[in-house]
């Protein structure tokens, strides 16, 4: 672990985890190097078990090649260069806008599930549209119109389905209380479990196809 030390103009010392090799500490301009080495190996414990968190979604994401290879609930189907005859002869750009009307293509298992989810459970929406965030995988307004990010098709069925749960019941709370998470837990009762799985798919949200 490589941890880069800032002394600052500052009260307070402080560390951040810039990824799974490099951490900064940035500590007040005159507090000594025993001082902030103290505080360094206090932190140590939390330094370590953050670290090998964010190896592990680093080697996660690459496992996944969005370029060379598509993929569907959560699974290799087929090789990129299959989507259309002379693809391997089109610019990074085409290719990129291929593999994104795919995947837009399939957006139609989405409104399905949104629909038998929304059936089931009495949650309502007006209107269903894509979208290609990369922020966010859902939203749901005022209006009822519910946007779901199209790369959802991509990631495993069980987290489509969290999403699609987590939005329409919006429609009971317009907020993130604890009786928003109450009505989502009724309908998806491991949902802690999967949003830390849907976090580990964050480089797929990243990637616009643009």
């Amino acid at each position: 672990m490589e941890i880069k030390i800032i002394k600052e103009k500052r009260k307070t010392i402080s560390l951040k985890l810039l990824d799974s090799a490099h951490a900064v500490v940035k500590a007040p301009i005159r507090m000594s190097d025993a001082k902030i080495n103290e505080f360094i190996a206090e932190k140590r414990n939390w330094l370590d078990k953050a670290s090998a968190k964010l190896l592990a979604r680093e080697t996660f994401a690459d496992e996944f090649d969005l370029l060379h290879f598509v993929y569907l609930d959560g699974k290799k189907q087929f090789k990129t260069e299959e989507l259309a005859i002379d693809y391997n002869d089109f610019s990074p750009s085409k290719k990129n806008k291929t593999i994104m009307n795919f995947y837009l293509s399939k957006f139609e298992q989405l409104s399905s599930l949104v629909e038998d989810v929304s059936n089931k459970s009495g949650l309502v929406y007006r209107k269903l549209l894509p979208t290609n965030s990369v922020r966010v995988w859902g939203t749901y307004s005022s209006e009822r119109v519910m946007k779901l990010n199209f790369k959802l098709v991509i990631l495993p069925k069980e987290l489509q389905y969290y999403v699609v749960v987590h939005e329409l019941c919006h429609s009971l709370h317009f907020n993130h209380k604890p009786k928003f998470w109450a009505s989502v837990e009724k309908l998806c009762p491991n949902y802690k479990e999967l949003k830390k799985q849907l976090a580990a798919f964050s480089f797929v949200l990243k990637n616009r196809f643009v």
